[in-house]
């Protein structure tokens, strides 16, 4: 298999993103789509075998329900296209969630992405994740610096409420949400196998990162966070 469907489609579409056409093109759109399925179902083993941990989750659930819709919901958009040209999905054990965290992929022209990490609205839980990586710094910084990972996301201009500008940390508190994403160029998306083994590769490298982010979402609060939270407030 290759990706050569999904490729021309998705450049069509973004050249011709309205409905006629997207009615007019569908045999193409589930032809392409097809492929990406089968995609998804070869990426599960390359992920599994280098991320165990989350082997299980994925191994025996359906690689459509990983998709994202490539109709945007338009009581939101009105003024966009009404279609993402994109091929994307989140791998995890449920794609509606960001917990647990799993492996996002984007295939596009010239706009192929694959990452993992963590976004968060609720401001308390974003807390959750600062103070774990403030009290987990040299981890934190080891994991990034191993595996040659540049961490990005949203970030606040000034330090969040109830956070010093002292803490070792504070660059990275300044975060909203934190993850990788490695840009693929097209000369990698040919055949599934060898882009399969690529994966492998990134996943080996950004696996340590998605499992401590896990666990600064899921630790339990200690009691003086629980006060910090309570006097920040649930804004910045």
């Amino acid at each position: 298999m290759e990706f050569k469907r999904m490729l021309e489609y998705s450049g069509a579409l973004a050249a011709n993103n309205e409905r006629a056409w997207f009615h007019e093109n569908h045999k193409q759109y589930e032809q392409a789509r097809g492929d990406f399925i089968s995609l998804l179902d070869r990426l599960r083993f390359a992920i599994a075998g280098e991320a165990p941990a989350i082997a299980y989750d994925i191994m025996y659930m359906q690689a459509k329900d990983w998709m994202y819709r490539i109709a945007r919901d338009m009581r939101y958009s009105r003024n966009r296209p009404p279609y993402d040209p994109a091929f994307r999905a989140y791998i995890s054990a449920d794609r509606k969630s960001w917990l647990p965290i799993g492996y996002f992929i984007r295939v596009f022209p010239g706009g192929s992405v694959f990452g993992t990490g963590i976004w968060f609205e609720n401001t308390a839980n974003i807390n959750r994740v600062r103070d774990y990586i403030s009290e987990h710094l040299g981890e934190f910084e080891d994991i990034v610096i191993s595996g040659g990972l540049k961490v990005d996301g949203e970030r606040l201009k000034r330090m969040p409420k109830g956070y010093s500008e002292d803490d070792p940390a504070a660059g990275w508190l300044k975060f909203k949400n934190w993850f990788v994403l490695e840009n693929i160029p097209d000369s990698r998306l040919t055949d599934f196998d060898s882009f399969c083994a690529y994966t492998a590769a990134l996943v080996k490298r950004m696996e340590p990162l998605r499992l401590f982010l896990l666990d600064a979402a899921r630790h339990e609060p200690t009691q003086k966070q629980l006060l910090e939270d309570f006097h920040r407030f649930d804004v910045e």
